[in-house]
């Protein structure tokens, strides 16, 4: 039986998928439940259980929030291989005035989100730890707090359903990003603007585009404060699901639909977003930069 719902808001969170969303924070109080994860089936993505997962944890990334912007919305509204998000859910299918996820389209997401848990380790999972409160063990998560607690409803039921996968199963590996590579080779991007779009610190300067000294280059400290930032829209070893790729990609190479800043590359074959691309991935480390990476400005000292 396939996940349906008439409610309009999912239609339109669906359509604004690939828009960027805010950095507002809200919670979701939790209420008592009873949760219950057959044992896993055997032959699925690191032992677990798919049936459970369509039935209780897919209907989650669709769950009305109480708006339709930022941290209020749902995950969907975000997280789609359309918007190059972590997650990577497929975008909904709109039939008949309704909207929802075919068989074919829930066992893909699926695949993806079992990337993101590690039945060896559930509370490691980056499924549970991004929407979950920082002060409680959670990461940052540009999409806001949905549990303050791990005593949260959705929190336990997720966790319940990684757990009941193959204890032998880990996470997937994370790549490292070179912070080396980053401030010798990156981060001059962001002083160094493309004709008809303005540079990065203009909007960003606040957090990963830090303005470098006068006449100078950025102190370690201020590279590495910067670099702390940016961590944060990179998903290391996937640079197509990285928003810092993503963001200033004109829309007709696949780019994100807005960008206040202008668009940087036209092209996924752009020789500077390939150099990043291959850093991403991790292929990438040091101070020597490839040509596309090489600027003269900021002077160093």
């Amino acid at each position: 039986m396939m996940l349906r719902t008439q409610t309009r808001w999912i239609l339109i969170a669906s359509l604004i998928s690939i828009v960027g969303c805010s950095e507002q924070e809200s919670a979701i109080p939790g209420t008592a439940v009873e949760v219950s994860v057959s044992s896993a089936s055997s032959g699925t993505t690191k032992g677990l259980d798919y049936e459970f997962y369509k039935e209780s944890i897919e209907p989650i990334f669709i769950r009305y929030r109480g708006g339709f912007v930022g941290s209020d919305t749902a995950c969907v509204a975000c997280h789609t291989v359309q918007a190059n998000a972590p997650l990577g859910l497929v975008p909904l299918t709109q039939e008949n005035g309704e909207v929802f996820w075919t068989e074919e389209q829930s066992r893909q997401n699926f695949e993806n989100v079992a990337m993101l848990v590690n039945p060896s380790d559930p509370e490691t999972s980056r499924l549970l730890l991004a929407p979950l409160s920082p002060i409680v063990g959670g990461e940052r998560h540009s999409g806001g707090i949905f549990w303050n607690s791990t005593d949260h409803s959705e929190y336990r039921l997720m966790a319940e359903w990684i757990q009941s996968g193959n204890p032998s199963a880990t996470a997937d590996p994370i790549v490292d990003v070179d912070f080396e590579f980053f401030r010798s080779c990156v981060q001059p991007i962001f002083v160094n603007p493309i004709e008809n779009a303005m540079p990065c610190t203009e909007c960003h300067s606040g957090v990963f585009a830090i303005p470098p000294p006068a006449n100078a280059y950025w102190t370690e400290d201020q590279s590495r404060l910067a670099f702390e930032e940016l961590i944060y829209l990179i998903d290391p070893g996937r640079p197509d699901s990285s928003r810092f790729l993503h963001k200033p990609l004109h829309p007709n190479a696949g780019g994100d639909l807005m960008h206040n800043g202008g668009r940087r590359w036209y092209s996924k074959d752009d020789p500077e977003r390939q150099a990043l691309a291959s850093w991403i991935r991790g292929e990438s480390a040091g101070d020597q930069c490839p040509s596309a990476l090489q600027f003269e400005n900021p002077p160093r000292s």
